[in-house]
């Protein structure tokens, strides 16, 4: 019908049933019509055909509500208020609106004229969240995202019945006991829950939302944002289509507030990262730093070792010369300096090996930030070519075949981890594969000019970018595993006749309480002189490991 200049009301939801429907309007009235009311499904009373079909509001009981969604089954009406009150009219033949309904009801008492409320579990309280009708049935969703279900398909989906508990039955809301009222999804902090609902005959679906009320206004909104960014980019490409400037359409459609924000994002994880980078490097300094003091710490505790072993060497020689005794309560003090400058050592050696872990810690770390922070630079420099308009539309099949070759290499880049080669083929030692490895990098390097050379515009150069900062970590991870290999083996200190794993294996057989002595001469306590004087004394001799550590000739 025609509406009056006075009336600004706006219509916001329609539903129908068999021969009746209703209309919602933004002022939160019901308004209903329909050819018949022989139900009361219209829900106020009139019995003239001409008002039946003319939209009337309903205002008995829902005067001083505010509608916020109404349903319409075959012959009833169900209407949810702001509150979260569920008002039913109409027939209630299969128990379909929710009231009751008693074995002996018939004829006008099935029939239901004005809205009632619909009272949730017996609990008037319970807020409703969303309701839906099918011809003879009703669901409805609480704000606990439990679904509650009555009428027709309360009956069958229970059964026939059989499943209801105690009281249930279909003439009033029953809780689908298979429906989870919470779903993780990982994209807000809550969980999600049921929404939306809606029923037909024997079937019943459900919309899922965030629990939270802020979390589902902040997606809605986050969903209107990109619903309008995208609405401006085809505005902005048609209206450069339409003056013909194709490039200006490229950089106006990467030019809105939600490309700005993702750059400012970029600009600020750089920072951070540039941040951590610096603190990273810092910490390697001053572990380097401790490594260096440590080192020589060790060199002093070499030097008095061996000056020690020659003050013995000189007071054996005395010894033979008729000057026993004295030489003895010397020698006896150097067995203790030594004793004292191994354990020192020692102590100093397990806090190299610390050092040494935390460096390593440190320098992972460091080289994956060092490589998320590359990550980010070339992301940002990617955004910056797109709001410039270089990557258009004219050079999409080069850049197409600029990443397929970047892929290659980032595969070629990967195969060559000594990990990944060890596996493929058959070799002598991790030297051979470490020599492999360097080789295919090597390769690569050269290649990479390729990648640029086919992707024209800016892509090229920040996929080559992105390539050289992993071609810079491989390199690295070589260069620490061969500077251990080297240290595992003793290589690289030829001053030192044991070092590495070797030197360990000797520290760790050697006595701790083992003293220095001379050949045939028996020291103050009993025992015989340790083999590590014979062989200070260029006897000759070494230690071997295993369960008891003995003298090599």
């Amino acid at each position: 019908p025609p509406v009056s200049k006075e009336n600004y009301s706006h219509v916001v939801q329609v539903a129908v049933g068999k021969e009746h429907g209703l209309l919602l309007t933004d002022e939160g009235a019901v308004y209903s019509w329909g050819g018949r009311n022989d139900h009361g499904q219209l829900g106020r009373a009139t019995w003239l055909e001409a008002s039946m079909q003319e939209p009337a509001p309903i205002i008995e009981r829902l005067k001083t509500e505010v509608i916020v969604q109404i349903a319409c089954g075959a012959e009833h009406c169900l209407a949810l208020s702001q509150k979260g009150s569920l008002f039913a009219w109409g027939y209630n033949k299969a128990g379909q609106l929710g009231i009751g309904l008693t074995a002996n009801s018939k004829g006008k008492e099935l029939n239901v004229r004005l809205p009632t409320p619909v009272v949730i579990d017996g609990d008037p309280s319970i807020v409703v969240r969303s309701c839906s009708c099918a011809p003879e049935s009703s669901a409805c969703v609480t704000s606990r995202g439990e679904v509650y279900v009555w009428g027709a398909i309360s009956y069958f989906l229970f059964s026939n019945g059989a499943r209801y508990n105690g009281s249930e039955n279909c003439t009033k809301p029953v809780k689908l006991r298979g429906v989870p009222p919470e779903v993780c999804t990982g994209y807000f902090d809550c969980p999600f829950c049921p929404d939306q609902v809606a029923i037909c005959r024997e079937q019943i679906a459900c919309t899922i939302a965030p629990q939270k009320l802020e979390s589902d206004l902040l997606s809605y909104i986050s969903s209107l944002k990109g619903r309008s960014s995208q609405l401006l980019a085809m505005t902005r490409g048609n209206r450069s289509r339409k003056h013909g400037g194709a490039r200006s359409a490229a950089v106006d459609a990467f030019s809105g507030e939600d490309v700005k924000n993702l750059s400012e994002e970029f600009k600020r994880q750089s920072a951070e990262l540039d941040k951590r980078v610096e603190e990273l490097d810092n910490a390697r300094k001053a572990c380097a730093g401790e490594l260096i003091r440590i080192g020589r710490e060790l060199m002093v505790c070499d030097q008095q070792d061996t000056a020690l072993t020659e003050s013995a060497a000189d007071l054996e020689m005395n010894a033979d010369g008729g000057h026993g005794q004295n030489s003895r309560t010397q020698l006896n003090d150097i067995n203790h300096f030594k004793s004292a400058n191994k354990r020192g050592k020692l102590q100093l050696l397990a806090q190299r090996d610390e050092k040494e872990r935390e460096n390593l810690s440190l320098t992972q770390e460091f080289t994956d930030v060092v490589q998320k922070r590359s990550q980010v630079e070339a992301l940002s420099n990617l955004i910056a070519a797109l709001q410039r308009g270089e990557l258009t539309s004219k050079n999409s099949s080069s850049s197409d075949e600029g990443l397929k070759i970047a892929d290659a290499k980032r595969k070629e880049l990967a195969a060559t981890h000594p990990q990944e080669l060890a596996g493929m083929g058959r070799f002598s030692g991790l030297r051979e594969v470490l020599s492999i490895s360097d080789r295919a990098l090597h390769d690569i390097s050269s290649a990479l000019r390729e990648v640029s050379a086919n992707a024209s515009g800016g892509d090229g150069a920040v996929l080559e970018q992105v390539l050289e900062a992993n071609l810079k970590l491989r390199k690295e991870i070589n260069t620490h595993i061969q500077a251990k290999l080297n240290q595992a083996e003793g290589r690289g200190n030829p001053s030192r006749e044991n070092a590495g794993m070797n030197q360990f294996f000797l520290e760790c057989a050697a006595p701790d309480d083992h003293q220095l002595g001379f050949d045939g001469l028996a020291l103050p306590d009993g025992r015989r002189p340790s083999s590590d004087a014979q062989a200070s004394a260029g006897g000759g001799g070494g230690w071997a490991w295993g369960s008891a550590a003995r003298p090599l000739a």
